[in-house]
């Protein structure tokens, strides 16, 4: 791999500063199916060395003021985030106001961020992918002595959440709207098939046939060609890429790269098209199944046929992609960091996430808000949470390098012609390790 020199040192820089030992995790643009970016994004020569945050103490002197914090929900889901937002404001004791800067799409956040860092404008607080972060760390307040001194049980973070949101070395970010993939499927074809849903790549594969066999048309798609390999090694025990490049030249990746490859010259899974996205497809009963973001459930039309949501199938072990952002912190102020840091325990609460993951369809960030009342009585009604929760152990994140952003890019493109081509599994390999290596 080509890999810059200056950006492997800034991330090497930055995951050096471990300030926390021991605290622990996609690519359309269907909205509000949260996916990581495919812009590259460039590294400045500079050395990151990135704020520590404010002492957290027991004793709390906050005086009032004005938090900005910068987002890209839109429609219900912004709704719901100003609902909690007001009552933050109108029930923290010392005076704090946030006010919420919707920043349009995530592509609109991503670019104002990084234009404000370089015009030192960031906002007290924004949503961000930590692939976007890799510019500006050494404006990033950390947050470990927050989360050691005043947090309410960060252990009760699920374990794949925090370990993204400490990816370089120090804690610096909370996540918060989280969503993962999963198998959507045609419950009323599957039962009038007498199938039962995948849980191993045999068991899709044998399902497939059937599907084929008797409806002659596809199984399986994904509506992220990247996500799917990455998913798929993992799942067979497989590496994926770092920074040195692709991880996965071997007996492992052959076998990953057959299955893949398998599925595709049978007419088993098959690439979106005009369609745009797998929701369209399923809900014209034109495939049985398809892996896609759970917070894109709502664009499913199931007219005259019953869906079904599952976890993704395995094959040595279970591995379910994450999307969604976090929240980070820039301001540099102590007195905001103290104000802003009051508004993150609150919205990341039991309470306000599982208000938060009820009212929109995100999931919860915390094993404790999955096990309340209100969100047991969410999954009784919903099948995509319950098989979101079933897979919460198994997911995984994207690692975030210099190149990760044009591997995300370069990936789905080669996908498309490796099938277009009918080509064989060692053509699929030798071609993705190139293509990865080349960026």
């Amino acid at each position: 791999m080509k890999l810059k020199k200056i950006g492997a040192s800034i991330l090497a820089m930055a995951m050096a500063t471990s300030m926390l030992a021991g605290c622990g995790q996609s690519a359309s643009t269907e909205t509000p199916a949260d996916t990581q970016p495919t812009e590259a994004v460039e590294t400045p020569a500079a050395e990151a060395t990135t704020e520590e945050a404010a002492p957290a103490g027991e004793a709390k002197n906050i005086e009032a003021t004005e938090i900005t914090f910068w987002h890209a929900m839109n429609g219900n889901l912004e709704s719901v985030l100003t609902e909690i937002t007001d009552e933050f404001n109108n029930s923290n004791e010392y005076g704090i106001k946030v006010n919420l800067v919707n920043q349009g799409a995530y592509g609109d956040l991503q670019t104002k961020l990084q234009a404000s860092a370089a015009a030192d404008a960031l906002p007290d607080l924004a949503q961000a992918y930590n692939n976007w972060l890799t510019p500006y760390l050494d404006k990033i307040v950390k947050l470990d002595d927050f989360v050691a001194n005043d947090f309410d049980n960060w252990d009760d973070v699920v374990e794949a959440y925090r370990d993204e949101c400490s990816e370089f070395g120090f804690i610096h970010a909370v996540p918060y709207n989280k969503s993962t993939y999963v198998l959507f499927y045609n419950k009323t074809m599957f039962d009038e098939l007498g199938l039962t849903v995948p849980e191993t790549w045999a068991d899709v594969e044998a399902d497939a046939k059937a599907v084929m066999d008797a409806k002659n048309i596809s199984f399986i798609g994904f509506d992220d060609l990247a996500g799917a390999v990455e998913a798929s090694l993992r799942q067979d025990g497989a590496d994926y890429v770092d920074a040195t490049g692709a991880l996965f030249n071997d007996d492992k990746g052959l076998e990953t790269c057959t299955y893949l490859s398998n599925l595709y010259n049978n007419g088993y899974a098959r690439l979106v098209g005009e369609d745009g996205y797998f929701s369209n497809v399923i809900s014209n009963q034109q495939i049985a199944s398809y892996v896609g973001s759970s917070a894109g459930v709502s664009y499913i039309k199931a007219e005259g046929w019953d869906l079904g949501v599952a976890p993704l199938p395995g094959n040595v072990n279970k591995a379910a992609n994450m999307a969604g952002t976090n929240i980070v912190m820039f301001s540099q102020d102590s007195n905001k960091q103290l104000a802003a840091w009051e508004y993150l325990k609150y919205i990341t609460s039991t309470e306000a996430m599982t208000k938060w993951a009820v009212g929109t369809g995100y999931l919860p960030i915390r094993q404790s808000s999955y096990e309340t009342p209100e969100y047991k009585a969410y999954m009784d009604e919903n099948v995509c949470a319950a098989a979101c929760y079933e897979q919460a152990k198994d997911f995984f994140f994207s690692p975030t390098f210099e190149s990760s952003n044009d591997i995300r890019s370069t990936v789905p493109s080669t996908v498309e012609q490796l099938v277009y081509d009918k080509a064989d599994a060692q053509t699929w390999l030798d071609t993705l390790v190139e293509a990865i290596n080349a960026q």
